[in-house]
């Protein structure tokens, strides 16, 4: 029990003074069972980590924090809102986020990562201003398309991404603006997944990619997205990036700690944790 208190303390002090990790848990073992009020009472530089389960709320990220989720099977963030998430800065990653009513994210500022974006009433993602950059997020199934930037006034990179089977394009560009920059990403060369004519950018894949399920989006033994990103973007196991969720240098691979109990135990604290591995 000394050696795992002493793995604790360590791991607190290595934190930098002026940033600090927040938990969220919608069952109370947190400091916050809201995402929205974790955000509020966030300071710039902060980490918030949000614990499985569905969250039904829309959110605002409009301060440069980190929103890491315990991955898409685990934490699903849902409304009836649009957007479910509304963006303008900061780095949202390890999330699975539909709306019902409108686009999944709206994002004008900020940096999408590893998430899942699905069965939206709109767009999975909207992006009308601002600058954005997107990186290894499975978007499907939506009811419009998967990825919509429709201004002059805004600049989207996308990078690593699977945007497939939307009711609208993969990848729509409104007024074919050029700022839309896309590379090594997934889709099709049929106008109901790319608009503009282009052709899904330097290094990209207009094939099926072979998921597991249409509800697993790791890839099956075969599929072309296998370690055919980003070549300066690896994956964990320092082999070159795959496309999709289970890709780049921020694949979710550690263990997600879905219940801990902390209990006093004279001079010492005794922590039981459960946690769950699905990469």
């Amino acid at each position: 029990m000394k050696k795992l208190l002493l793995a604790v303390v360590v791991v607190i002090f290595t934190i930098p003074a002026f940033a600090t990790i927040t938990i969220v848990d919608i069952n109370g073992a947190g400091q916050f069972t809201s995402i929205q009020q974790a955000i509020d009472n966030a300071n710039p530089g902060d980490t918030i980590q949000v614990w499985p389960g569905t969250y039904n709320e829309a959110i605002n990220i409009n301060k440069n924090v980190v929103l890491q989720g315990s991955g898409y099977e685990n934490t699903i963030l849902t409304s009836s809102t649009n957007p479910t998430v509304t963006m303008s800065n900061g780095l949202i990653k390890w999330f699975m986020i539909s709306s019902t009513m409108g686009n999944g994210i709206k994002v004008t500022n900020g940096r999408i990562h590893n998430c899942v974006i699905k069965s939206c009433a709109l767009n999975g993602i909207y992006a009308d201003n601002g600058a954005s950059y997107i990186q290894n997020c499975v978007v499907v199934n939506n009811n419009s398309s998967g990825i919509n930037a429709t201004s002059s006034n805004a600049s989207i990179t996308v990078i690593n991404t699977i945007s497939r089977n939307n009711n609208g394009n993969g990848f729509y560009i409104g007024g074919c603006y050029p700022y839309f920059l896309q590379s090594y990403c997934n889709g099709s060369s049929g106008s109901a997944d790319y608009h503009c004519g282009i052709s899904g950018g330097q290094g990209s894949v207009d094939a099926d990619p072979i998921f597991v399920s249409t509800t697993n989006y790791h890839l099956s033994s075969g599929s072309p997205c296998f370690n055919t990103g980003q070549p300066s973007l690896s994956d964990p196991d320092g082999s070159v990036s795959d496309m999709g969720y289970f890709g780049g240098p921020d694949c979710p691979i550690s263990p997600v700690v879905y219940e801990m109990t902390i209990t006093p135990n004279g001079n010492n604290i005794n922590v039981q944790a459960k946690a769950r591995a699905n990469y």
